[in-house]
């Protein structure tokens, strides 16, 4: 083979290889497909479970099934802890503030006629969009719809209007960015994370008190993007993005008072036994400022994660213990309560 030759399979192999990394780190870049198919929500949350199918922890760790999961199980063949791959959701809350609704889409392998067949059991309604058929399940208040979107997707909304659903379908047609604070968030996500979520605080949300009389007032006009990875150990963390870099300090400032409180009560009960890799996971999370983010990090170690998994499974195993609901789970439909038709809002965001 002649010099030149060699020379020019050389360059078409670096080539393609190049082509192949920028391919590469530009998908990694955009959120996973199933994320952005959702609609707007204050709320993102994905998680990618088929690493930890990889561990097999039903074998391990028995998830008992009874109830309503497992005529769900009888029924559909389906069993979450085994078939799904995947789960986004879109959370947001009512034009009134009185209530949450949510938007889910969920990955995995199932029995796409079985599925169905239970799907026209439960629902009292069955609507059309552009050829999909959606099934109406009320429940609990909620008008919850559910569509197969396709062999391995299924999307659910309980959601007073047929909108974001219609959104969801569109979705999957196309090839969407996703809602706008994803758009906007994700960059702030580690590569790798088996789960994240990204938070909208608004400037006067209310925020969950602590009964010590502590609350987390300081992420009011904030966005939290928190993420999961796993690298021998479970690695935690948190970027609160703050509007200016004098508010990211002052929640560094909030939180950091909140740990020595938490570190305090834990020496004083230290001396009762307090477990080594409990205090050495609190011991672990470090906060810090980077202009106008927070950022907050923790590591779990295996020694812990092998306690909690170990501390769970008698009660996992325990007699009566209650199942997990599914994501539709019903017994039978009930009338449910008009809600206000949800408005989108454009709130400024900090970034």
């Amino acid at each position: 083979m002649s010099l030149r030759r060699k020379l020019l399979i050389s360059v078409i192999f670096l080539a393609a290889g190049a082509a192949l990394a920028a391919f590469l780190y530009l998908r990694s870049k955009r959120p996973p497909e199933i994320a952005r198919l959702l609609p707007e929500g204050d709320v993102i949350v994905y998680a990618d479970l088929k690493p930890v199918h990889l561990w097999d922890l039903t074998k391990s760790m028995p998830v008992p099934v009874d109830g309503d999961y497992r005529n769900f199980i009888d029924q559909t063949g389906i069993q979450f802890e085994r078939d799904l791959d995947e789960v986004a959701i879109s959370r947001r809350s009512t034009a009134d503030g009185k209530d949450t609704e949510s938007s889910e889409v969920f990955a995995g392998h199932f029995d796409e006629p079985k599925l169905r067949s239970w799907l026209e059991n439960m629902s009292t309604q069955r609507d059309s969009y552009h050829g999909r058929m959606l099934y109406v399940i009320p429940h609990d208040g909620h008008t919850v719809r559910v569509c197969v979107l396709d062999k391995s997707r299924v999307a659910v909304t309980n959601m007073a209007s047929t909108d974001p659903m219609h959104e969801i379908i569109d979705a999957a047609e196309d090839s969407p960015d996703g809602p706008l604070l994803l758009q906007n968030y994700y960059k702030h996500v580690p590569l790798a994370s088996l789960a994240w979520v990204v938070i909208h605080t608004g400037a006067g949300a209310q925020t969950q008190e602590l009964p010590s009389g502590w609350n987390f007032d300081f992420l009011a006009d904030t966005v939290t993007v928190g993420s999961v990875r796993y690298e021998g150990n479970l690695l935690l963390r948190a970027d609160v993005i703050a509007a200016t870099d004098d508010a990211a300090r002052q929640v560094v400032d909030s939180a950091g008072a909140f740990l020595s409180m938490c570190r305090t009560v834990a020496q004083s009960v230290g001396t009762h036994g307090t477990d080594p890799d409990v205090k050495a996971a609190l011991d672990s999370i470090q906060v810090q400022q980077n202009k106008n983010v927070a950022v907050f990090t923790a590591t779990l170690s295996q020694r812990f994660l092998k306690k909690l998994a170990s501390q769970a499974a008698p009660q996992a195993a325990a007699p009566g213990a209650a199942a997990s609901p599914t994501p539709v789970e019903r017994q039978k439909p009930r009338r449910h309560h008009r809600h206000h038709k949800p408005t989108a809002r454009r709130t400024p965001l900090p970034g």
